[in-house]
């Protein structure tokens, strides 16, 4: 009996190991093929031409997908002009897509106040909606529009980069098609039909990373000049779009000095300090002259969901703040809760409880206490792999579908990580350590011709530092309350690491 079970465990692998050399041999053949024929520009040129198709179908095919609003855009839509025409809150809010909007204020709208570059992107897809249409209402597809028009070459530029060091064509296959899945997936498409900040946040980050990673290989000091300027300006936008990012300038700024030991030129080096210093007294400017993201709400939830939430002695971690420890009772606590223990803008609460601690307050509180940060970390890393915002639903109403539905069309990238990938720091542990063991190897102050692993290395620890940056400011601002709206740079940046990881160990380990 054993010996039969042993024969059949030989022959199983004997049969994997036949197919597996099958598959090689059918790989080499490719690549014998394809040899003096792969090109990353043509793959990226590919990826980028059926990204274009997917992204039309969704945004511009019946039936039209986007993400329904949920209030939050509100100031934005009226800054830039445009107002819902229907009021009625379940129609406009979380349940469905609205697609049609007015350019023409009614008598109980608000003009908004909000100036950023969101809203200017959005002037400019109201003014080419008129010129088309020449009508006064607004179709939030032009907006779509002018995202992809805008998204398509920043996905041309990062799947390019991160082909460039491979030579198989089979190599550069399965890369680009990663890169496919994740960056074309619907979960990032359908923000382009929406006034939610994340399409910005998204085309400027890769347009960032894209940028970065063109300085791995040795080129004219013309298109050194013209990435730092695409590095640049793609910043100033990201930066620019909510407070939220505007400490983001600063983390930038550091990378663009150390673009300046890429050459050995001093017209390059006073370019990158002049970039520089204009990128950090743009983020100062936003700290001080945007408002607050957050509200008399977050900062409730900073200490009911964030402080509290992971502290193992909340009546003494009240005592630190010197409020009474009686408040214990509000741990875990949420206003968003359908039936709250208690309004956050009760009076009740001001009094002993709200104006005993600020946002600096909680700031110090989590550095004197790092275990309690890295449990909200944590909870960040979960809320981040979920970029569908769960809570809004894609389809307009005149489709039928129940309220709050989701497309699938395109969504195995979304759908995976909501699903399957892991959701804790670990996973933000392991992706760093790949990140330092695949590109430390080689890493250089001042690179020579070798650039690879130098700029690759640098452009993941400034994407790392975007993705804690985000989650402190969350964390500190709101607890994990408002982590679903807001984590939306965390997950991107987990893609955009996992990308670069995925990348280098297939070429490593030559899989394919």
């Amino acid at each position: 009996m054993k010996n039969h079970e042993e024969s059949n465990v030989a022959r199983r692998l004997n049969l994997l190991l036949g197919v597996t050399n099958r598959i090689k041999g059918h790989l080499r053949n490719i690549n014998f093929k394809m040899e003096g024929k792969y090109s990353p520009s043509r793959l990226a040129f590919i990826v980028t031409i059926i990204t274009a198709i997917v992204a039309s179908i969704i945004l511009f095919l019946p039936n039209y997908l986007g993400v329904a609003g949920d209030g939050s855009t509100d100031d934005v839509m009226r800054s830039a002009g445009i107002y819902y025409i229907d009021k009625e809150p379940d129609r406009i809010y979380n349940n469905y897509f609205v697609k049609t909007y007015s350019t023409i204020a009614s008598g109980v709208d608000i003009p908004g106040k909000t100036i950023n570059s969101q809203v200017v992107l959005i002037r400019l897809a109201k003014v080419l909606d008129y010129v088309v249409t020449r009508d006064h209402n607004f179709d939030i597809r032009f907006l779509g529009l002018i995202y992809l028009v805008l998204y398509l070459p920043a996905v041309y530029l990062i799947v390019r980069q991160v082909c460039q060091r491979v030579k198989q064509f089979t190599e550069g296959f399965f890369i680009a098609a990663a890169g496919l899945v994740i960056f074309s997936d619907i979960g990032y498409i359908t923000y382009f039909n929406s006034f939610y900040p994340e399409a910005v946040w998204l085309i400027s980050m890769l347009y960032c990373v894209g940028a970065a990673m063109s300085f791995q290989k040795e080129r004219s000091s013309s298109l050194d000049f013209l990435g730092l300027l695409l590095f640049f300006v793609s910043a100033i936008t990201l930066v620019g779009s909510r407070r939220q990012c505007a400490a983001l300038g600063f983390l930038f700024a550091i990378y663009i000095i150390r673009l300046i030991f890429v050459r050995r030129n001093f017209l390059w080096g006073v370019s990158c300090i002049g970039a520089a210093f204009a990128l950090s007294l743009f983020a100062m400017l936003c700290i001080f002259l945007f408002p607050s993201d957050f509200s008399e709400t977050s900062k409730f939830h900073s200490m009911t969901r964030g402080v509290l939430f992971v502290s193992s002695d909340p009546a003494k971690t009240l005592l630190e703040f010197g409020i009474d420890s009686s408040y214990e009772l509000l741990t875990d606590a949420s206003a968003y809760d359908y039936l709250p223990l208690v309004k956050s803008g009760d009076a009740s609460l001001y009094y002993g409880f709200m104006d005993q601690f600020t946002t600096s307050d909680i700031a110090v509180y989590y550095l004197r206490h790092p275990g309690s940060l890295l449990g909200m970390i944590d909870v960040s890393i979960g809320a981040g792999m979920d970029i569908r915002r769960g809570s809004c639903g894609n389809y307009e109403m005149s489709a039928g579908m129940p309220v709050k539905a989701k497309s699938l069309f395109w969504s195995g990238w979304s759908t995976f990580k909501l699903m399957s990938a892991p959701k804790t720091i670990g996973y933000l542990f392991l992706l760093t350590g790949f990140v330092f063991f695949l590109f430390y190897k080689g890493y250089s102050i001042r690179p020579q011709k070798d650039r690879r692993n130098t700029i690759f290395l640098d452009m993941n620890l400034t994407v790392l530092g975007v993705l804690l940056c985000q989650s402190v400011a969350v964390i500190i601002d709101s607890g994990d309350a408002e982590m679903v709206q807001r984590m939306f740079l965390v997950g991107l940046s987990l893609d955009i690491m996992t990308y670069s990881v995925f990348a280098e160990l297939q070429h490593k380990l030559k899989i394919v």
